[in-house]
């Protein structure tokens, strides 16, 4: 009798210990989604804060100082009717001596987009979303645009406002 007692006891044991298992995987599944989900609004908000940025571009050759920040590029490194990408912003220069800065996290996922191509269109390498030098949608899976970020252009260079 004290084996299947012993027996039931250690089933119950080894089920108590598979439930808190799985238990605890599905707490770091839901740890690792929350963080994922984080990740698509990180850059955004850094790259409008401005509070890092200054010690984070600047190698152009930035003398000025505007608004307190470091250039993070010169006007004659964006080409007209295309872009690039500075760490966490894309600029670009639809048209001549016009520059527009967005995040340059997809609004997917997150992902960095890279710069327009030749054809001026912005592409995200992860799921393909498509996007205007405007930082218009023009094709999916994203729903929306890609976030403005504020800059300011002064002698030649290009600041976060």
């Amino acid at each position: 009798m004290t084996d299947s007692k012993t027996g039931s006891d250690l089933a119950q044991r080894v089920l108590a210990s598979r439930r808190g298992l799985m238990c605890g995987l599905a707490g770091l599944g839901a740890a690792g989604a929350l963080a994922a989900c984080g990740t698509a609004e990180s850059p955004s908000s850094e790259s409008t804060s401005g509070s890092d940025d200054a010690t984070t571009g600047g190698s152009e050759g930035s003398t000025g100082d505007a608004g307190g920040g470091t250039a993070i590029a010169a006007t004659a490194d964006v080409p007209e009717g295309g872009g690039i990408v500075v760490e966490d912003t894309v600029l670009v220069q639809p048209s001549a001596d016009e520059f527009l800065a967005f995040s340059a996290a997809c609004p997917h996922m997150g992902t960095t987009v890279n710069p327009p191509d030749a054809d001026g269109v912005i592409v995200c390498p992860n799921h393909g979303s498509q996007f205007s030098l405007e930082g218009e949608l023009e094709q999916g899976p994203a729903e929306t645009g890609l976030a403005s970020v504020e800059i300011t252009v002064e002698d030649g260079q290009i600041f976060l406002a």
